[in-house]
């Protein structure tokens, strides 16, 4: 799609959360799961909704207190059963201590029970839990057509738990008709692929172009694998050539990936290839693998009486 065909955008601002049920509400009526900002649950209609760890405290607390309320029972029982005041005493002090120490102790261990409580909420939930996330993916889908930033924002929220090919790969389509800007908000490794997508790589090019410290690891491995269909695009080149651009921002990428950046090398801009050639320069003896003597090469070439070098 050519750039002037791409629609100027502005997401809302988006902060992924320390965890990932961090983003998991649920319905206290109803028990389906969400992962969007809606105000009422999906199914029930109620305004019931709680962050699932909320709603994991509770069920701890829940907990404790019937621990607690059962040891009263029977301290309540042993008195009441008591043969004499003296056994009735020892039995309703006996009971008081060991609910004093019961308190004591949970206190103690509090944050352990509303971690074990969370683990055997979502452990015994998982089913309907993907039931929740499938039909909160079926909600972004639903709004496309009409609002295409809207849908791209819920697929954004729901792709913190939502994992997979299926979910990435409606999130780059998305992408690719937007206008892309330094102060987005932008993700890239989220949505790499297990296989290759036209669609993807021209993401990344873009990426490379507006936001290159984005590109990394997994990213330059990806486009090193898919590097022969990546050359078959229209625009190829172009995007290899801002990926091996984006990859000598740091030494490890220039010596990690050497000779994908080497086979571009010709068409680096300037400051790039100004910035690899520093860096060779800085460690001579490392094994640039015949990427010093190919920038030793361009550099007579294109740059001999370049001032700047």
């Amino acid at each position: 799609m050519p750039v002037n065909k791409k629609k100027p955008v502005t997401f809302r601002p988006f902060k992924t959360p320390r965890y990932a049920f961090d983003k998991l509400r649920i319905c206290r009526r109803c028990s389906r799961y969400t992962a969007l900002g809606e105000e009422r649950c999906g199914h029930c209609g109620h305004a019931s909704l709680t962050p699932v760890e909320k709603h994991a405290v509770s069920l701890a607390g829940r907990k404790m207190h019937t621990r607690l309320l059962l040891i009263l029972l029977l301290t309540l029982g042993s008195v009441y059963f008591g043969q004499s005041l003296q056994q009735m005493t020892l039995c309703g002090a006996g009971g008081i201590v060991l609910a004093g120490l019961l308190l004591l102790m949970q206190r103690k261990v509090r944050q352990n029970e509303n971690l074990y409580a969370l683990n055997e909420l979502l452990g015994r939930s998982i089913d309907s839990l993907r039931e929740g996330l499938e039909i909160n993916r079926q909600e972004a889908v639903s709004v496309l057509r009409e609002n295409d930033v809207l849908a791209y924002e819920k697929l954004r929220e729901i792709s913190i738990l939502l994992r997979g090919d299926r979910v990435a790969r409606q999130r780059v389509a998305l992408l690719h008709g937007f206008q892309l800007r330094k102060d987005m908000n932008l993700e890239l490794e989220q949505l790499l692929l297990k296989d290759f997508e036209p669609l993807l790589a021209e993401y990344i090019g873009e990426i490379a172009r507006v936001r290159p410290e984005l590109i990394k690891d997994r990213t330059l491995r990806y486009v090193k694998t898919y590097e022969v269909q990546i050359l078959e695009m229209d625009r190829g080149p172009a995007i290899l050539t801002a990926v091996a651009g984006a990859a000598v921002r740091l030494k490890r990428y220039a010596l990690l990936y050497s000779g994908m950046i080497g086979r571009y090398i010709q068409e680096l801009p300037k400051d790039r290839f100004m910035r690899l050639s520093r860096m060779i320069s800085a460690s001579p003896y490392e094994a640039w693998n015949g990427l010093d003597l190919k920038v030793a090469e361009v550099r007579e070439a294109k740059y001999r009486w370049d001032p700047d070098f």
